[in-house]
Formats: structure tokens, C-alpha cells, sequence
């Protein structure tokens, strides 16, 4: 009992320095081995625009900021803090670019932020710590590779839904609704990505035709089926290299059903039930740049929907849908196609 005891007050004690400690986040572009104790850090001003060596070379940034609970924060502290993070990565140069000081309605300790420097003591050369700043904030703009700000793209390809009801009435319908499902699909959609930032927010249309080169015949009718999509859609995208790009999506819009029906033998008789419904996506892909402006992809992409009601026109269903009967007209796709940015 008493080692019991004794673990959970030793937890509580590291819990609570824990929570009174500032928290620390760093971004490092470059690391050397650890600076030893025995060497100093450089600390810099950007403030007070202190000298900085001409040939300074950037390691990352770190930051010392509150995390909610913290109660020991005084300015010596948390520079001592992010030196020691300096020192990890092997620099032995920080420049303070930010200090946010204690105040009534925000925290209750200095917050800094800056960047940690690997610089050669023996260069005389110095220049003010303003301008270096501004060197290396151009040089990570430039360095930082920018999504096209407007985006447009158009895809075919293969498509297959799963769209049956919840409970199939017999195996000849099973096996009908199978061949039903496989089709192309095809989309076009537009993206926005303000001031080439790779979140961005655009619209997508969709639309999937079963069996568009083939017949697909039950009991004398033949049947096509027609799933369209309009939502709107969030996008993040990555940059792997200025000409590859990978992008992951979703959203949310209007699924539409049509499904078709006409007699073999006299194709002016016909039927169809339609419906609408709620639907969201999800898609993925890369993308290959073959010039500014230019470029082709490939996407994998799912859109889900289910129907509790259809309306019905000169076309009966042998098992209707219904709340206790749901259409699920849900479908993936595989699809290439081009690219415009601009």
C-alpha cells in the first residue's frame, strides 16, 4: 500500500511540475550534434535589431508558448528554454523574433518564438538582425513550394456502386444487381487555394453511368441506372516536388438516383424511379505538373448516399424501398484525367 502510495504521489508531483512548465514547439529544417553544456548559446534581439553574423545558417524555428496551465514563465526562463531546444538541434545562435508578455486577459507568462542559427564565431562580418530576418523569411517564400491558386480538373474512368436494397429478394436479383453496378463515371470540379496556401475549398460535380456499352436485361426489361453528384468540397494538397502533388478531399452535396427501365422488345415502353438524397465524398490523388499551366492526375474517390423513398413511374420494384428497406447507392471510382492551374 505505502509503494502504491508512494508512485502515485510521485505521478502527481511530475503531473503538476509538468502543467506549470511552458510548452515547446520547435520546427527544425537541420540539425548538428547536440551543443555541449560547456558552449554558449548567442542570444540576438530582433527587437532591439542586435548584430547577427553575416553567415548565419538556419536550423528552424522553436517556440515557448502556455499550454493552458502554465504558471512559471518569467522572461529568463523561457529563453533559457528555447536555447536548450537551440542546443538539441547543434546550433549555437538563437534570434528572438517575437515576445508576447504576461497580460490581464491573455497569458500569464512571456511567450517567445524565434529562430535557431548555427553561426561560425570566428566571422567578423555582422549584419542587423532586422535584415537577416528578412533574408531568411524570402528565402523560406521562395523555398516553399505554392499550390496553384486556381485549380480546375476533368476525369473518366471506371466506376462501380453497391447500390441494392438492405434485403435482396432472391439470388437471380442478387446476381442482376451485381451486373447493374459496374459502370464509367466522369467529373469535373474547380478548387481555390488563397494565395497558394494547401487548404483550399472548391465544388464537384459527378456522374455515374451502369453499363453504358452494354445491356444489362431481367425478365425482358432493360435497365440502366444514373447516379449524379454536386457538393461542395474541401481540399488540402501537398507538394512532394514543384511537379508532383498529392491531394486528399471531401465534402458534402445532392446525390441523385434515376434508374431506367425499358421492354427489349418495345424500347418506347418505358419506366423509371428517381430519387434525392443527402450524399458526402471522399477522394485522393496525385497529380503530375507537365507545365505551369498543365498537368494530369489520377483519383480515387468514394460518394455515399442512401435512399428511404423513391418515386416510382410506369416501374414497380419487387421489394420497394423504404425506411425498413434502404437503397444504398453508394459508389467508388478510379478515374484519369487533365489538369489546368492557373
Amino acid at each position: 500500500m505505502k509503494q502504491v502510495l508512494y508512485s502515485l504521489g510521485i505521478t502527481l508531483i511530475g503531473a503538476t511540475l509538468f502543467a506549470c512548465s511552458p510548452r515547446v514547439v520547435t520546427q527544425v529544417i537541420k540539425t548538428y550534434p547536440p551543443l555541449p553544456e560547456s558552449e554558449d548559446v548567442a542570444v540576438y534581439h530582433l527587437e532591439t535589431n542586435d548584430s547577427v553574423p553575416a553567415t548565419a545558417e538556419t536550423l528552424g524555428q522553436v517556440a515557448v508558448v502556455d499550454n493552458g496551465f502554465s504558471t512559471k514563465g518569467s522572461y529568463p526562463r523561457v529563453v533559457d528554454i528555447a536555447v536548450e531546444e537551440t542546443r538539441k538541434t547543434g546550433g549555437n545562435a538563437l534570434l528572438i523574433t517575437d515576445h508576447l508578455k504576461p497580460s490581464f486577459w491573455g497569458s500569464s507568462i512571456h511567450q517567445i518564438g524565434g529562430t535557431m542559427l548555427k553561426v561560425n564565431p570566428e566571422d567578423t562580418t555582422a549584419v542587423p538582425s532586422q535584415e537577416t530576418y528578412i533574408s531568411m523569411e524570402e528565402s523560406n517564400r521562395r523555398n516553399r513550394i505554392l499550390i496553384p491558386v486556381h485549380h480546375f480538373s476533368l476525369n473518366g474512368g471506371y466506376g462501380g456502386t453497391s447500390a441494392h436494397t438492405t434485403e435482396r429478394a432472391s439470388p437471380q436479383v442478387a446476381r442482376f444487381e451485381d451486373n447493374l453496378n459496374n459502370g464509367i463515371n466522369w467529373d469535373i470540379s474547380y478548387y481555390y487555394h488563397h494565395k497558394g496556401l494547401p487548404t483550399g475549398i472548391g465544388i464537384l460535380f459527378s456522374q455515374f453511368y451502369s453499363n453504358p456499352f452494354d445491356k444489362t436485361v431481367y425478365e425482358n426489361n432493360e435497365h440502366r441506372i444514373r447516379l449524379d453528384y454536386a457538393g461542395i468540397s474541401f481540399i488540402q494538397k501537398y507538394a512532394f516536388t514543384p511537379q508532383w502533388l498529392w491531394k486528399f478531399s471531401f465534402g458534402l452535396g445532392y446525390l441523385g438516383y434515376i434508374h431506367r427501365v425499358s421492354l427489349v422488345n418495345n424500347p418506347s415502353a418505358t419506366g423509371k424511379a428517381t430519387g434525392g438524397t443527402f450524399g458526402m465524398h471522399l477522394s485522393t490523388g496525385l497529380e503530375y505538373r507537365i507545365s505551369d499551366h498543365f498537368g494530369v492526375g489520377f483519383d480515387i474517390s468514394a460518394i455515399n448516399g442512401y435512399y428511404s423513398s423513391l418515386h416510382y413511374e410506369n416501374v414497380t420494384y419487387e421489394e420497394p424501398v423504404s425506411d425498413d428497406n434502404k437503397l444504398d447507392a453508394s459508389h467508388w471510382n478510379s478515374t484519369l484525367g487533365m489538369r489546368y492551374y492557373f
